[in-house]
C-alpha cells in the first residue's frame, strides 16, 4: 500500500506555478536591491524602481511620490501612464488616498468603486489622466516617518491587484526607502561639500588678492617670492612693498594653526604690517619730519603685536614674523625677527649670516620691546627668507628637510624665480609619497647689477 499523499496534476501544476512566481519575485527583489546599491543619484533610484515595477506589475500607471512633512506636500518624482510620462508640477497637497496612507502609515488597496471612493476622499487628479479602476499604494519609511508613497493604478479593470501584490510592493518600497535615504544623505553631503569648496575657492581668490600681484624690482636688485598652501587657504604670507626714501618693505610671516581661521588672521596681520609701515602714505601726512627706518619698523611691529593681543587675545592666535626694510641705495637691511625661522644671507653659495629672532612671535604677549638689527647686503649676496613649511617637510624615513642644502642653488646663473622653483622641486622629491604638512613660503632678494 502506498502511504505517500496523492497530488493531482492540477494541484501540482498550481504549486509549481506558485513556486515559480515566488522565485521570480525573489529574483526581482534581488535585482532591484543590486541596482539600488549601485545608484547614488536620487532621481536615478526613482527611475530604476519605477521602471522595474512597470516590468513586474500589469499596471498602466506607476507613481512614486516624495512626502515633505514640513509643508505637508508631495512631489511626484516618477509618474508614468501607459508608458508616457505624466506632467506632475511641483509640490502638491497629498489629498485623498495618499493622505490616508501618510496619516495611517499603512498600505491601501481600493479594488472596486475607485471613482466613488476618490470623490468621497477628495482624491486629486493630474491633468489629462484617467480615473483608475483599481488603486494600490504603500508608504515608504525612514524610521517611523513616512517619506513617500509608492502607488500603482489599473485603468482598465477592477480587482487588478491582490494581497500578494500588496505585500510584494511593500517589500520593494522598504528596499527603495533605505536606498533613497542613503542617496539623499549623500546628495546633501555632496551639496554641502560643493558649497564649502566654493567658499574656500572664494577665500583663495580673496587671499590671493592680499599677496603682491607684482613684486617691485629696484635697480640693482632682484626679488622673487612664492607661496604653496598645504590646504585650500594658507596661514603663511609674504609681502613686498615700496616705502619712502628708496626703501622696500619685506615681510614673511606664518600664522599659527592652519585652515580658514589662520587664513583670516593672515589677512589681518598683513594689512596691519603694511598699513603701519607706510602710515605716512595712507594717512596722507604732510610733515617735514622724516620717519626713520627704525621707527617705521618699531611702530609696525609694536602696533600689530599689541592690537592682535588686546583685540584677539582670547583666540590665542599669533604669528611668527620677519619684517625688514631694505635701503636699495646702500644695501642696508633693518629688520625685526618675531620668532620666525632664521633667514639666511648667502654669499658665493655659502652661508654668511643667520638672522636669528630678535623677539617672540607677534600677538602672543603685549608690550614687547623688539630688538631692531641691521646688516648690509653686498653685491651678489642673497637674502633667503622662508617659513617652517620647508624645515618641517618629512620624507618616508621620517627625516626633516635641511634648509642648508638649498644654499648652493643660489647663483647669478639663474634667476631667483628659477632658484625658488628648483627648491620646490627638491622638496617634492624629498618628501615623495608624503602629504605636504604645512604651507611653504619663500622670499629671496639678491643685490645684483645684472639688471642695469
Amino acid at each position: 500500500m502506498n502511504d505517500q499523499p496523492f497530488i493531482s496534476e492540477p494541484e501540482f501544476s498550481k504549486l509549481k506555478q506558485t513556486l515559480l512566481q515566488r522565485e521570480a519575485k525573489l529574483s526581482i527583489i534581488s535585482s532591484v536591491q543590486l541596482g539600488l546599491s549601485s545608484q547614488l543619484e536620487v532621481q536615478e533610484i526613482y527611475n530604476l524602481v519605477g521602471d522595474k515595477i512597470r516590468e513586474i506589475f500589469d499596471a498602466q500607471v506607476v507613481m512614486i511620490s516624495t512626502y515633505y512633512p514640513e509643508s505637508n506636500t508631495v512631489e511626484h518624482r516618477y509618474a508614468i501612464e501607459k508608458g508616457q510620462r505624466i506632467f506632475a508640477p511641483g509640490h502638491l497637497p497629498p489629498g485623498g488616498f495618499r493622505s490616508q496612507i501618510i496619516q495611517t502609515k499603512k498600505p491601501l488597496l481600493v479594488s472596486t468603486n475607485v471613482a466613488e471612493e476618490a470623490a468621497r476622499r477628495n482624491q486629486p487628479t493630474l491633468p489629462n489622466t484617467v480615473t483608475p479602476k483599481t488603486w494600490m499604494g504603500v508608504p515608504m519609511f525612514v524610521g517611523d516617518q513616512v517619506t513617500g508613497v509608492l502607488s500603482l493604478q489599473d485603468i482598465e479593470k477592477e480587482n487588478a491587484f491582490g494581497e500578494s501584490e500588496l505585500r510584494f510592493l511593500q517589500t520593494l518600497a522598504a528596499s527603495m526607502s533605505v536606498a533613497l535615504e542613503n542617496a539623499r544623505l549623500w546628495e546633501k553631503e555632496n551639496l554641502y561639500r560643493k558649497a564649502l569648496e566654493r567658499e574656500f575657492e572664494i577665500g583663495r581668490e580673496i587671499q590671493a588678492g592680499f599677496l603682491p600681484t607684482t613684486i617691485p624690482q629696484p635697480k640693482n636688485w632682484e626679488i622673487a617670492g612664492t607661496l604653496k598652501p598645504a590646504r585650500e587657504v594658507a596661514g603663511d604670507f609674504f609681502d613686498v612693498f615700496e616705502l619712502p626714501n628708496d626703501t622696500i618693505g619685506l615681510v614673511v610671516a606664518d600664522v599659527c594653526d592652519k585652515g580658514l581661521g589662520a587664513a583670516l588672521f593672515m589677512t589681518l596681520f598683513r594689512s596691519l604690517l603694511r598699513a603701519v609701515s607706510n602710515i605716512d602714505f595712507y594717512a596722507r601726512v604732510r610733515s617735514e619730519e622724516i620717519i626713520s627706518t627704525e621707527n617705521r619698523i618699531k611702530n609696525a611691529i609694536s602696533l600689530t603685536n599689541n592690537y592682535i593681543f588686546e583685540t584677539h587675545g582670547d583666540t590665542s592666535m599669533f604669528a611668527t614674523v620677519f619684517l625688514g626694510i631694505l635701503d636699495v641705495k646702500t644695501g642696508e637691511l633693518t629688520f625685526v625677527n618675531g620668532g620666525h625661522v632664521p633667514p639666511m644671507v648667502i654669499a658665493n653659495k655659502k652661508l654668511k649670516h643667520v638672522l636669528r629672532p630678535t623677539g617672540p612671535a607677534v600677538g602672543a604677549m603685549p608690550d614687547i620691546d623688539y630688538s631692531i638689527q641691521k646688516i648690509n647686503l653686498s653685491l651678489g649676496e642673497v637674502l633667503f627668507i622662508f617659513t617652517d613649511g620647508i624645515t618641517d617637510s618629512i620624507n618616508l624615513s621620517g627625516k626633516t628637510f635641511d634648509e642648508k642644502v638649498v644654499i648652493p642653488i643660489f647663483c647669478e646663473e639663474n634667476s631667483l624665480s628659477e632658484n625658488l622653483d628648483q627648491i620646490q622641486r627638491m622638496l617634492v622629491e624629498f618628501s615623495a609619497g608624503e602629504k605636504q604638512f604645512d604651507d611653504i613660503t619663500m622670499l629671496a632678494i639678491r643685490h645684483s647689477n645684472c639688471f642695469e
